[in-house]
C-alpha cells in the first residue's frame, strides 16, 4: 500500500474492501467499497483496515495498492500485480489482452463507487 491509498483510505473512515467482478475491458474488474464481510480477509496497518474478497486476496498477493488524487476521475488502483500479466492501462481490470482505449467496458473514467458523477 502506498501512503497516497493508506492516506485515502484514513480519510473514507479506515476500511476499504477490494472483491473482484466481471467487466472492465480486460474481463475481470477490481471492485473497491467502503464494507465488510464476515468472509473477508484482513490486513491492518497503522489504523488502516484493508479487506479482500477471498477471491481478490488470491489475486492480489505481492500487489501494490495506490491512490491517485490527480488521476481523472481520483481513484484507487492496483500496481505492479505480479498476478495479472493481462491488464489494462488504467490498472482496472485484467484477465484478458488489453483491447486499446476508449473500449465499451472500460472503466477508467468511472469514479469510485461512494463518488457521484459531477
Amino acid at each position: 500500500m502506498t501512503p497516497a491509498a493508506r492516506e485515502q483510505i484514513c480519510a473514507l473512515g479506515g476500511v476499504l474492501r477490494i472483491s473482484l467482478e466481471p467487466g472492465g475491458c480486460c474481463g475481470t474488474a477490481y471492485a473497491f467499497a467502503l464494507t465488510r464481510q464476515e468472509n473477508d480477509m484482513v490486513f491492518s496497518e497503522e489504523s488502516v483496515e484493508l479487506r479482500f474478497s477471498p477471491e481478490a486476496a488470491s489475486v492480489l498477493y505481492g500487489a501494490t495498492l495506490d491512490y491517485g488524487d490527480r488521476l481523472k476521475p481520483p481513484r484507487f488502483r492496483v500496481l505492479n500485480n505480479p498476478n495479472t500479466p493481462l491488464r489494462c492501462a488504467c490498472n482496472r481490470s485484467f484477465g484478458q489482452p488489453f483491447p486499446g482505449r476508449a473500449t465499451p467496458d472500460c472503466r477508467a473514467s468511472c469514479p469510485m463507487p461512494w463518488k457521484a458523477r459531477p
